[in-house]
């Protein structure tokens, strides 16, 4: 009975980053086989399609990060904007002008500069408050093309085979002590595998919108 108790502890959190494919598919599987529950694992991909359905077991959460730039399009205009203006000011009043159009310039880079970096994985990283030593590798290892998953169980007993299921698939894996959940935020989008997306509203549900 005791032993039963002591297996029953706090949240501990497997994370494994994984390559795309088949390997992925499989690891999926035999996690869900081992008892984790539909809602304690998510896994976390990157694709240029997010409505292309993902063959993992019925119900498997998932969240598809954008594989683009979307959402830049509003810094991209307020540094357009600056140019102009900084322009504008620099041909009618000069005096000001010049220094006011080297400021906006200023900003126009740093906006510039914006609009080519990618939608990543750090938002969902940074809002589930995950360590951030490990966060920052987990997010390079994304940008280079890997997928990221999180096994969440309270049971000791399931640590060491979720961590084997990572391994066979090719993957390396972390074990953080307490419950990472991931979240879609920041263009990122939170599906079901074997329905549609987990954010529909009632009258998409119903056929009615």
């Amino acid at each position: 009975m005791a032993e039963g108790v002591a297996e029953q502890g706090s949240w501990y959190t497997v994370v494994g980053v994984i390559d795309d494919g088949t390997g992925l598919n499989q690891a999926v599987t035999e996690i869900r086989d081992l008892g984790v529950e539909r809602d304690d694992l998510t896994v976390v991909l990157k694709r240029v399609d997010e409505s292309e359905p993902e063959p993992f077991p019925e119900g498997t959460r998932y969240i598809v990060v954008p594989a683009d730039r979307r959402g830049l399009e509003v810094p991209l205009g307020f540094a357009i904007a600056f140019i102009i203006f900084g322009i504008f000011f620099a041909i009618t009043t000069p005096a000001i002008g010049i220094p006011t159009l080297m400021v906006f310039l200023s900003l126009a880079i740093i906006l510039f500069a914006a609009t080519l970096t990618r939608v990543g994985v750090n938002p969902i990283l940074m809002e589930m408050e995950a360590p951030q030593e490990e966060a920052d590798a987990w997010n390079d290892q994304f940008e280079f093309g890997k997928v990221l998953l999180f096994a969440s169980t309270r049971e000791r007993r399931l640590l060491r085979p979720v961590r084997e299921a990572i391994q066979r698939a090719g993957g390396t894996y972390y074990i953080v002590d307490r419950r990472l959940e991931p979240r879609a935020v920041h263009q990122a989008t939170l599906h079901r595998s074997g329905g549609r997306r987990v954010d529909e509203s009632v009258l998409e549900r119903s056929g009615e919108a």
